[in-house]
């Protein structure tokens, strides 16, 4: 493939990204209160059902640095979307889990950002 040709590539992908990233954010914020980073983490957290995940493992799912992983967890806790938990087995780790509004807040922005993906991409 031509340097061109991959130049091209990249600005199409990136274009599609940045076009449908606007279009969740502002549908995100404006129905649910969350940002689209927000959203993100909160449906990796209520990914996990039952049992409350480890914020190093939400680190290794993300392109986040753990201080903005943190901020982003900070903001879904103070929001009561979300709670922290120690870590019996290791005192450095927490863990995070959806609470009862979150896992309503989720379900409402789960079934946005579906049909928000669908009509951009589909």
């Amino acid at each position: 493939m031509a340097q061109n040709d991959v130049v091209e590539r990249w600005r199409s992908l990136q274009s599609a990204y940045l076009s449908t990233a606007s279009v969740l954010e502002r549908a995100l914020d404006e129905r649910c209160d969350l940002g689209l980073s927000e959203f993100e983490i909160l449906d990796l957290v209520a990914e996990q059902r039952q049992d409350p995940c480890l914020m190093r493992d939400l680190v290794q799912r993300t392109p986040m640095t753990q201080s903005a992983l943190s901020r982003i967890v900070d903001r879904l806790q103070k929001a009561g979307l979300v709670e922290r938990m120690e870590c019996g087995f290791d005192r450095r780790s927490m863990f995070v889990g959806v609470t009862e509004k979150g896992a309503k807040v989720h379900a409402e922005a789960q079934q946005l950002y579906r049909s928000l993906l669908a009509d951009e991409l589909g």
